[in-house]
């Protein structure tokens, strides 16, 4: 499906440079930012932090713990519940800012990394609390992905799944030999036969690409124009398609995407947690959008402040595009780890948020494009009626593109509805 969004090259022409944004007197750091992984606070009320001090451990997971950091130096005033950006309830660390800085606005100085070995590359991602975006709904830690991929393909998507997301895409921009860096640890890390960089065929700056290609590296230009076009299934088409090369890749193969790898640069050879992420906010309520390196728990009503604040009143608050994100309804909502873009949208560019009942129209069978039954598999689950298992079984090929939502005149949330069936299926297969 070819979807009437603005072109991409277009909007990357307007930004040359990500600025850090504002910081908040009272940050709201929540203890969950991985899929599958529920951190305990190693802090209590009261307590004193520097900057990158960590302030939350997991449980042991495949031998290893994964942890969060403070954003800010300060005191720790609460842990209480909030609303995340993915619309889930958690309990979140509250952090006064208070102290002086380890990481922002000091000189860093690059470590050696000629000696590190893969597994310590891997340990370091995890230590640093470095999380793999490639799919915003459910992110994963990238040294536990990589310790149980070991030996496979990197790929890279160096642009937004989402036609109506720049993020990725900027990220690729702004810090294209950082990505590169990284991406030759991760490499190393994964032992990687290969790295693949899939770009926008129509990229202004295709040159610079050219530079890196090698006998490991593979760059892989895509028509994004085609939605969905940023899944495994649709990179390895591609790849299969067009790519002269002595290997092949695979769904199989690790995937990840331009943001994931310049922070795990950062976290490797800048030696810096995982405390702050590059986010795009945008939308016609603003007064500008703007790319922004936000600290992790800043509450996005305070970012509106810098932009310029409201010029219209949102109607919707966006989070990681209108295909693949989330609606949220307050300002209050903290950036997290897999936040990417914000997008405050009025009246004038959007619908109701009733829910109509479905009208059999098939439209969402006809724009599926793993050819499964949207409607059927909605309207079972939240009737609570029996579905065989061999068709329960078909959900696990969605690739949650959305596009079943897009085309549902009776407004169903098809794509969330698959997506909790999806989990409770592999649940049930654990």
């Amino acid at each position: 499906m070819t979807l009437n969004n603005i072109e991409v090259s277009s909007v990357l022409k307007n930004y040359t440079s990500s600025q850090n944004a504002f910081l908040s007197r009272i940050l709201i750091i929540p203890l969950a930012a991985e899929y599958g992984i529920n951190y305990i606070p190693t802090v209590k009320t009261g307590d004193t932090v520097n900057e990158g001090d960590v302030i939350a451990a997991s449980a042991k997971d495949s031998g290893s713990v994964t942890y969060l950091h403070a954003s800010v130096p300060g005191k720790i005033i609460d842990i209480s519940p909030c609303l995340s950006p993915n619309g889930k309830q958690t309990f979140a660390v509250k952090l006064l800012f208070n102290g002086s800085f380890r990481f922002l606005g000091k000189k860093h100085i690059p470590v050696n990394t000629a000696n590190l070995i893969p597994s310590s590359i891997a340990n370091l991602l995890i230590e640093k609390g470095v999380i793999n975006t490639f799919k915003t709904q459910c992110p994963e830690n990238l040294g536990l992905q990589i310790k149980k991929n070991k030996n496979k393909n990197l790929i890279i998507r160096m642009f937004d799944e989402d036609p109506y997301r720049y993020s990725d895409s900027l990220v690729s921009k702004m810090y294209l030999e950082e990505i590169v860096k990284g991406a030759e640890l991760v490499a190393k890390a994964l032992n990687a036969r290969c790295i693949v960089f899939a770009i926008d065929q129509k990229l202004d700056s295709k040159n610079e690409y050219a530079q890196i290609k090698n006998e490991d590296k593979y760059v892989l230009e895509m028509n994004i124009k085609r939605y969905p076009c940023g899944t495994p299934r649709e990179i390895v088409s591609a790849f299969k398609r067009t790519a002269k090369t002595d290997f092949s890749i695979s769904k199989d193969d690790l995937f990840t995407d331009s943001s994931t790898i310049y922070e795990a640069y950062k976290a490797v050879i800048l030696n810096e947690p995982s405390i702050s992420k590059n986010i795009h906010f945008s939308g016609n309520c603003l007064f500008s959008s703007a790319m922004l390196n936000v600290k992790i728990g800043t509450p996005i009503k305070d970012i509106v402040q810098q932009l310029g604040g409201f010029v219209k009143e949102p109607q919707k608050i966006i989070i990681n595009g209108s295909l693949c994100g989330t609606d949220v309804t307050t300002l209050d909502v903290p950036v997290t780890k897999y936040v990417k873009s914000v997008e405050f949208l009025s009246g004038q560019k959007t619908t109701d948020d009733q829910i109509y009942a479905c009208i059999n129209c098939g439209n969402c069978r006809l724009a599926c494009p793993v050819k499964i039954s949207p409607d059927i598999l909605y309207n079972n689950t939240v009737n609570f009626k029996f579905l065989p298992e061999t068709f329960a079984a078909s959900s696990l090929g969605c690739i949650e593109c959305g596009l079943c939502n897009t085309v549902c005149p009776a407004r169903l949330p098809l794509c969330q509805t698959i997506s909790v069936l999806k989990e409770n299926l592999m649940n049930n297969q654990d």
